[in-house]
């Protein structure tokens, strides 16, 4: 099992560690603040280098508690060896971005139309995320959620970090009326979750990267949304820096 860094501090960039698996396009160390592709977020771009040779990281995914560093030229690096990892800083920023951003326009369309998040897309310069049951999204709809999401981000909420043994977390995000039905397809191995809270606007258990404030998020501008199904949209949001 990789030890993941960015679990208690999304702001980690670099970072020193050890190679314990060398793979045919992979590279996989201890420990690595690398965020691995899942959660509807996009992994982690970089780089990894021993002191003589320098890996390009083109992303990062993980397999059974393993984090995979992904490159694309053959791998010079040897198992066991001590590595330096710095993250593509402004890739990782933007993920935290819109990560942070998406969370406070879920909660907006549920407390305000009250809809579900059943998917998500969260990658620099435009995410998406799918909402049930919502059949439409007309201009006038999309004006006012726009502003009423922007007006929530300009209060500049803290967002923290803290974890939960398991039926303390989904009490408390049953009390606060977080989608709490995605928590019980999560193994019940998982004894501790992560929950993130947005000031006392939005609270929910999820591993992904966020900023530490709503002011670095800054706007969002809500872009084309399609129907993908029997009462879903998807909504397509950018950021307005």
């Amino acid at each position: 099992m990789t030890e993941l860094l960015h679990m208690k501090d999304n702001y980690i960039r670099e970072f020193d560690a050890k190679v314990v698996a060398v793979g045919d396009c992979y590279v996989a160390l201890d420990h690595t603040a690398f965020y691995p592709e899942g959660g509807g977020q996009s992994g982690d771009r970089g780089m990894i280098s021993d002191g003589t040779t320098t890996l390009t990281i083109v992303n990062t995914k993980k397999d059974s508690g393993e984090v995979q560093h992904l490159v694309e030229a053959p791998i010079a690096i040897s198992n066991g060896a001590d590595v330096h990892g710095s993250l593509d800083w402004n890739w990782r920023y933007e993920s935290m971005r819109f990560h942070t951003a998406q969370h406070v326009l879920s909660r907006y369309l549920q407390l305000n139309y009250q809809v579900i998040t059943v998917g998500n897309m969260i990658k620099p310069d435009k995410s998406r995320a799918d909402y049930s049951p919502l059949e439409s999204f007309d201009d006038e709809m999309k004006r006012k959620v726009e502003a009423g999401v922007n007006e929530i981000l300009a209060k500049n909420l803290d967002v923290s970090i803290k974890f939960m043994q398991r039926r303390d977390a989904i009490d408390y995000l049953n009390e606060k009326g977080y989608q709490t039905r995605y928590l019980e397809m999560v193994p019940k191995s998982v004894k501790e979750f992560r929950v993130i809270a947005i000031g006392n606007y939005d609270v929910a258990s999820c591993a992904g990267t966020h900023v530490k404030n709503t002011r670095e998020v800054g706007a969002i501008k809500i872009g084309k949304t399609k129907n993908v199904g029997a009462g879903k949209r998807r909504i397509y949001f950018s950021l307005v820096n």
